[in-house]
């Protein structure tokens, strides 16, 4: 039976398509108008993080120096809100997901962990398969095609991952952030969202898109199922991750920015295929 255009509005992936929704008009129009009181270099007010022995090279050094270019800071004009959200995702993680994440693992086996992180994964095939395609990248695109369909069926719906294991068709890794990216689109102002965490104005943009690839909109299914269905892979990510969120933070001398710039970089490091 066809889903009306209503019902995909109504059912985009999970909280993201909901959170992002919310949030999006409110920010926009304050961060950008915060952005042009931000200095050229992206310097900001608030809590500066110092870094001992950051690995920058000497000043005597000349060809290092010529060659080093300290990473361009992202603005950050909702920071006070920002660190709002940072400290309550913060809070959530540590009272409401890590012990709900330790108590999973008693009953769910690391395998078991494992092959739930490929159902999940193999239904955000599709967002991947049509970010390659757009960003010119045929080989990656038909690649993707190939794995959804063989890790949907032979792969027992996704459960495995016989398109990697057997053929060595690995992922792409591409979403519509990373393809904005590709032409031109630059990060615009950070946003540490609740519930969804790091990422910025482009990449917030990318994931409202990518949602609306996702196979959960074709289903008949009630806000219930769908938010139940994020809530139980973000716990099942949070039990085969335990213990790197603590040792990110509990170590920087300010996690909020540890976080952030930990961030961009990641996501710098897969816009340009590192």
């Amino acid at each position: 039976m066809m889903i009306s255009a209503n019902s995909h509005l109504k059912k985009g992936y999970v909280l993201q398509a909901g959170v992002i929704s919310l949030f999006l008009l409110f920010i926009t129009a304050h961060a950008w108008a915060g952005a042009d009181s931000q200095p050229e270099n992206g310097s900001q007010t608030g809590p500066v993080t110092v870094e001992i022995d950051a690995g920058v090279p000497n000043a005597e050094d000349a060809v290092w120096e010529e060659e080093w270019e300290a990473p361009k800071a992202i603005a950050d004009p909702l920071e006070p809100l920002n660190r709002l959200f940072f400290h309550f995702n913060d809070k959530l993680y540590y009272w409401v997901l890590k012990p709900v994440a330790r108590v999973y693992s008693g009953f769910f086996p690391e395998d078991m962990q494992i092959v739930v992180r490929n159902f999940f994964d193999n239904l955000r095939t599709p967002a991947r398969a049509v970010n390659s395609l757009l960003q010119g990248n045929l080989q990656d695109s038909s690649e993707e095609v190939a794995r959804f369909a063989l890790n949907s069926t032979v792969g027992i719906l996704g459960f495995g991952d016989f398109a990697r294991d057997v053929l060595g068709l690995r992922s792409s890794y591409e979403d519509l952030g990373q393809t904005l990216a590709r032409y031109g689109a630059g990060g615009g102002f950070y946003i540490n969202w609740p519930f969804l965490g790091p990422s910025n104005f482009r990449d917030s943009l990318g994931m409202l898109g990518d949602s609306y690839l996702h196979p959960i909109i074709f289903l008949d299914a009630d806000w219930g199922v769908i938010i139940g269905a994020w809530t139980f892979e973000k716990v099942n990510y949070t039990a085969l991750t335990l213990g790197d969120y603590e040792l990110f933070t509990e170590t920087a001398l300010d996690p909020y920015a540890a976080v952030k710039d930990a961030y961009q970089q990641y996501r710098n490091g897969l816009i340009e295929n590192q």
